[in-house]
């Protein structure tokens, strides 16, 4: 489906060309490929270069897009726990956006935005655009679509979070809760990916 692949190849490709300074990432042991084609930022030999009020931003705009993709998706699904799963995204990127926002406020940090910020918000309307165009899948071809969606805008927040924003990360708190946000990514991750598989249609015999 050409929508699977669209979001995340979009944001990556927008990210490497932001400009900055080179920097290397470390790897850990999650899932922090990019899809198959895709240039990493480590391989593009630029990446852009972030402060914490940056980074900051960066992890508000991502839990905000979860939370629209959420409450966009849910009511229209058809399947029960593709239904289940966007109402859950509402809820606990809500509550992530307002731990982190609570964070911030205690550590005087103002977020900033940045051209990434900025274009992963843009990103969140256009997945939403098309899927409620004129071309949208119905049905469960509209469960698929939206849970490929929700995959690939999580596949997206640890791509980044992993290659961009922890490496660049400066305060001890921030570090780690970024590594919080990280690990509910993962679990998301999973729980979204076992939901595509189980929603993508049977080959023919």
């Amino acid at each position: 489906m050409r929508l699977a692949g669209y979001w995340l190849g979009a944001v990556l490709a927008g990210a490497m060309v932001l400009g900055g300074s080179a920097c290397g990432a470390d790897a850990d042991d999650k899932d922090t490929n990019p899809p198959p084609g895709l240039q990493t930022v480590a391989d593009a030999g630029t990446v852009l270069t972030l402060t914490d009020a940056q980074i900051a931003r960066v992890l508000q705009v991502a839990n905000e897009g979860e939370v629209m993709l959420g409450g966009f998706g849910a009511p229209l699904a058809t399947d029960p726990a593709v239904r289940d799963f966007n109402t859950a995204m509402v809820t606990e990127h809500t509550a992530a956006r307002q731990r982190l926002d609570a964070f911030l406020q205690s550590q005087g940090i103002t977020p900033e935005d940045t051209p990434l910020s900025l274009q992963l918000q843009a990103e969140v309307q256009q997945v939403m655009e098309i899927l409620q165009g004129p071309e949208a899948p119905q049905g469960a071809a509209f469960d698929l679509a939206l849970m490929s969606a929700q995959l690939n805008a999580h596949a997206r927040t640890a791509f980044i979070g992993d290659s961009l924003l922890t490496p660049q990360v400066t305060l001890p708190a921030m570090a780690q809760e970024l590594q919080t946000q990280r690990q509910q990514v993962q679990l998301h991750i999973q729980e979204a990916e076992a939901l595509q598989m189980r929603l993508l249609p049977m080959p023919p015999p």
